[in-house]
């Protein structure tokens, strides 16, 4: 079943693909630090990120999925989250004491069903 055919065990298609990622000039070093982490699976003991595709029948195409797969994982190790705005503060600030008051006056609530409980019924 899938792709392959005749040609499945006569052609080497398979793309193993290294970066230096210590020699990169090309990217910060916070980013690399970053990718170092985030990767560590994948980042040998020469602090090489190893990237593999095997997921075409064509050499060019897994080379081309090796590169986006690579440029994907930098493009992560590279985000940084916006900050927020005052307003967006407020609001979370706002909600946070809503949930906390919500959270102790359930928790209240069920504290005194089961005091009820506990009291002693009087039969006189």
């Amino acid at each position: 079943s899938g792709a392959g055919g005749q040609n499945v065990n006569k052609v080497n298609t398979k793309v193993d693909m290294r970066l230096n990622v210590l020699e990169a000039d090309f990217i910060p070093d916070w980013v690399k630090e970053k990718l170092l982490e985030q990767e560590k699976n994948r980042i040998n003991n020469d602090f090489e990120l190893v990237v593999q595709s095997q997921r075409h029948r064509t050499q060019l195409s897994n080379i081309d999925d090796a590169l986006s797969k690579m440029q994907s994982m930098i493009d992560k190790a590279s985000w940084l989250p916006k900050e927020a705005t005052e307003e967006k503060k407020k609001r979370i600030k706002a909600l946070k004491k809503k949930a906390k008051e919500m959270r102790l006056d359930k928790k209240k609530k069920h504290s005194a069903k089961k005091a009820e409980r506990r009291r002693p019924i009087k039969f006189d």
